[in-house]
């Protein structure tokens, strides 16, 4: 079977192993759903493209695209495979099952004007944060991020805010994970570390990132709770570190970024 990454590191493909001998597991549609998922990664895929990013054979890969395309949601093109619309029926059926991103987006807007920076709404899905929500600003060079986009929550501010609120066996679950992929030559990687990191950000009330994600990118996140105090996303802003340092991250844009959770929550059904 190839690996998608390195010899060290499991395929997608080789991960659905925990399901074998599972009965009610269908094996050729999870197949189907990592090749869609490929697609998060590089817009337009070959077979030997989608076999390589999903651990999958060739002629599995090759199938998948095949039934994808028969079913609408992929059509080829210059010998691959690219995603049609029938795919943003689903995420709008997502955005508009929860009123958070709707009821948010003016929050967000308002904050981006307030600050001129970057803002961003993202809940957990599993080691991962989803983008829901995003206001950005009209600089030059911007962070390619929009809705719908996924990170790994380890090294982000807002994936840290939401691992936090995570109970200790959850929170547990996802260190054993560790150590993780180091993106930058600052970034926490440890599960002792980590774990220590997770426990401040739950008593300080929000998280900070200095380049762990990305070379001269710095962000800071705060919680996002409904109305009975559960954690149900997070809000972060975003700086280039050339123009703030860590401390006016904390001085000028957490009340600003704070103020608006708080607000937001008493919108929140």
């Amino acid at each position: 079977m190839v690996k998608s990454k390195d010899d060290s590191t499991p395929s997608d493909a080789e991960r659905l192993a925990r399901f074998s001998g599972d009965p009610d597991f269908m094996l050729s549609l999870a197949r189907g759903l990592l090749v869609l998922r490929a697609f998060e990664r590089e817009p337009r895929l070959t077979i030997a493209r989608a076999a390589l990013l999903t651990g999958l054979p060739r002629p599995a890969a090759r199938r998948c695209l095949y039934t994808l395309e028969q079913l609408g949601y992929l059509t080829a093109e210059n010998g691959g495979w690219v995603l049609r619309p029938l795919l943003l029926s689903l995420a709008r059926t997502y955005l508009t099952s929860t009123r958070l991103a709707e009821t948010a987006q003016p929050f967000l807007d308002r904050l981006r004007d307030e600050l001129g920076e970057s803002c961003s709404i993202g809940v957990l899905d599993g080691d991962e944060i989803v983008y829901i929500a995003r206001a950005e600003t009209r600089r030059i060079i911007s962070i390619a991020l929009s809705v719908g986009s996924r990170l790994p929550a380890y090294c982000t501010s807002m994936g840290r805010v939401l691992l936090a609120a995570l109970d200790r066996d959850q929170r547990r679950q996802f260190l054993d994970a560790a150590p993780f992929a180091a993106r930058t030559p600052y970034t926490r990687t440890g599960a002792a570390e980590l774990e220590d990191l997770l426990d401040r950000v739950g008593v300080d009330g929000f998280a900070l990132i200095d380049q762990e994600m990305e070379l001269g990118l710095r962000s800071i996140a705060v919680p996002i709770r409904d109305r009975s105090g559960r954690v149900v996303a997070a809000a972060n802003v975003g700086v280039a570190a050339h123009r703030a340092d860590a401390a006016e991250l904390r001085t000028r844009l957490l009340p600003a970024l704070t103020g608006m959770a708080t607000a937001l929550r008493n919108d929140i059904a």
